[in-house]
């Protein structure tokens, strides 16, 4: 089975990814080159960049005709990375355009911001749960420095069946040690994790391959369930918006 990217940015000309088609299309060949098969395009669903996510299926549409005729074996899917003051401001149709899984089931990718996860997320993240979305707290890791209640709203959140999707960079080390350490940490004691490139392009490129030999070296068990296994049973299989668990 290829591997399922769950947090990329690859629609061009859009957020801080891929400023063309053509840079959009390398970058999901580097994807597919290190075994990828299905890539979750994320744009930021964010007040500076997209506000409006009714245009996206049709992008997405793009982007996959392009792969198809250079014979790229990459399939991309319509997903987002949705910031939390965006939540209340999108309807339950938009919120739907960029959420994965099954009826019943659904999903959204939640930022963590840099600056830090307080009650703010909480907020936003028990308002997706009560409008039926589940909720993967995208790179928790990098957020967890800031903030001396992020702890408390990390608990909060994994605790509600909530998952981690973890920085492929920092498990690699790639933004600090400390940064690295919260990311091995979380991936050997968050109930459900899993590892994503969150990859744009330039020096951010796919890094699942990275990620696994740095799971490897640090002895994490079994380091493909957290790249391929997981990320393909949650695209198949979604996550309870209120047990968090995965379907059977």
């Amino acid at each position: 089975m290829s591997y399922a990217e769950l947090h990329f940015h690859l629609l061009p000309g859009i957020d801080d990814g891929p400023s063309s088609m053509e840079e959009s299309i390398s970058l999901a060949a580097a994807a597919a080159a290190e075994g990828t098969g299905t890539i979750v395009t994320t744009p930021h669903v964010h007040p500076q960049w997209v506000t409006d996510v009714s245009s996206l299926p049709d992008r997405v549409r793009e982007v996959n005709a392009k792969l198809a005729a250079r014979r790229i074996p990459v399939e991309v899917r319509c997903g987002g990375e949705l910031d939390q003051a965006m939540v209340p401001r999108l309807s339950q149709s938009e919120l739907d355009t960029i959420a994965h899984g099954p009826p019943g089931k659904r999903w959204l990718l939640l930022e963590a911001p840099l600056a830090g996860i307080d009650h703010v997320y909480t907020e936003a993240a028990d308002e997706l749960r009560a409008r039926g979305f589940a909720v993967v707290v995208a790179d928790p890791e990098r957020a967890l420095r800031w903030s001396d209640a992020g702890w408390e709203t990390l608990e909060h959140e994994l605790g509600a069946g909530s998952v981690a999707q973890i920085n492929a960079w920092s498990v690699a080390g790639l933004y600090g040690e400390m940064v690295r350490a919260t990311a091995l940490w979380l991936l050997r004691t968050a109930p459900r994790a899993v590892i994503a490139s969150d990859a744009h392009g330039g020096a951010r490129m796919p890094s699942l391959g990275l990620a696994l030999d740095a799971l490897e070296t640090a002895r994490v068990p079994d380091p493909d369930r957290l790249i391929n296994e997981l990320p393909h049973g949650l695209l198949e299989y979604g996550l309870a918006a209120r047990s968090g668990s995965l379907a059977a």
